[in-house]
C-alpha cells in the first residue's frame, strides 16, 4: 500500500489511526517515515515530535540513516574506446546520491590508484 502524506496534519491522521488499531504492529511503513524526512526539511526536529508524538531521538535516529543512505556511492559499468587493451583510455566516475562527483580520466594505468583512495 502506498501512502501519500504530504502534511503534518495528514500524518498526524494516518498515525493516529495506526495506534488506534490493535491488530497493528504500530510500526510505520516506510512511505510514512519518508514523508517524515521530507518534512524535516521544513520542521524541525522538536516541532515534527510533538505534533506527530514521536522520541526525539528515534526521530533523529532515522534522519541520521537516512543521511547516511544518501551518501552511499554508486558505481557505473564503463568500457574501453580501444580495440587493443594497451591503449585504452578509460573514465571511471563516482557519484554519490548527494550529488558529490569524482571522475577519474587517464591510461588503463590510472586504475593503479584506486587502492590509495579506499584505504580506512
Amino acid at each position: 500500500m502506498i501512502y501519500n502524506l504530504e502534511t503534518l496534519e495528514e500524518i498526524q491522521a494516518f498515525l493516529t489511526h495506526l495506534r488506534s488499531d490493535t491488530k497493528s504492529r504500530r510500526k510505520f511503513p516506510k512511505e510514512v517515515w519518508e514523508s517524515i524526512i521530507r518534512l524535516s526539511k521544513e520542521y524541525s526536529v522538536e516541532e515534527i515530535c510533538e505534533h506527530l508524538e514521536i522520541q526525539p531521538a528515534y526521530l533523529k535516529q532515522k534522519l541520521r540513516k537516512f543521511q547516511e543512505s544518501q551518501s552511499e556511492v554508486e558505481f557505473r559499468e564503463v568500457s574501453c574506446q580501444s580495440q587493443s587493451i594497451h591503449s585504452c583510455n578509460v573514465t571511471i566516475e563516482l557519484v554519490a546520491n548527494s550529488g558529490l562527483r569524482a571522475k577519474i580520466q587517464g591510461s588503463i594505468s590510472c586504475l593503479n590508484c584506486l587502492p590509495s583512495l579506499f584505504r580506512g
